[in-house]
């Protein structure tokens, strides 16, 4: 078997494995990078799901519906975030991170006062606890998110990132038992019981940090 061939069938191996549909020529290394540590951990009530193209033109309830999802409440994305106040000085992954990702739903609104109260409240010591004005909190820029997660934008997901950061889950997702997120690749999603993520997932916490999206 010549190198081009054994290439082309470990292709099509890959591609039959993840399901691929015919508009996905080959399995990318960030689509590798999710599905590798989902299968590391042991989630097992992970489901993959590839959608169509023009998905993100969709109604949330369309979406829902395709994803076999029974409230458009699941459906959730992950969004980088960048404390422009940090310093290397007050700079500490716990208590003054730099970057977070937060997982929301769609039907959410991010509400940075609650996302800082919520990580303030993370050191016990309330005498040495940062003020608010120490936080502000911007959408991370593109360079900053490639290079930090390494997905592209809206295939966004809190495995296989290049560099750690604390992932935020929204407490309104907290007590839905499932929900749905980005999978490593624009047209795949990836669905996951709560407890799996808030169990066997590393730096992982739940917080308050979103409102009722106003329809």
């Amino acid at each position: 078997m010549t190198d081009t061939a054994l290439e082309d069938r470990i292709i099509a191996l890959e591609r039959t494995h993840y399901k691929c549909p015919p508009e996905v020529e080959i399995v990318d290394e960030s689509m590798r990078r999710a599905r590798t540590e989902i299968e590391t951990l042991g989630l097992y009530s992970s489901r993959w799901m590839w959608v169509p193209s023009d998905y993100y033109n969709w109604t949330l309830e369309q979406r829902a519906s395709m994803l076999q999802a029974p409230t458009t409440r699941l459906l959730c994305k992950s969004l980088l975030l960048e404390n422009k106040k940090v310093t290397p000085e007050t700079y500490n992954f716990v208590y003054n991170p730099r970057f977070v990702l937060v997982v929301l739903q769609y039907d959410s609104e991010l509400d940075v006062s609650l996302l800082t109260k919520s990580i303030r409240k993370l050191q016990p010591i309330v005498e040495e606890r940062l003020d608010p004005s120490d936080f502000d909190w911007r959408v991370a820029d593109s360079d900053d998110n490639d290079r930090i997660t390494g997905y592209k934008f809206n295939s966004v997901t809190p495995f296989g990132l290049n560099e750690e950061v604390p992932i935020i889950l929204s407490s309104a997702i907290a007590n839905l038992g499932y929900f749905w997120m980005g999978g490593g690749h624009v047209h795949l999603k990836l669905g996951l019981s709560v407890s799996d993520f808030v169990d066997k997932v590393k730096n992982v916490k739940v917080m308050e940090v979103s409102v009722p999206r106003i329809k």
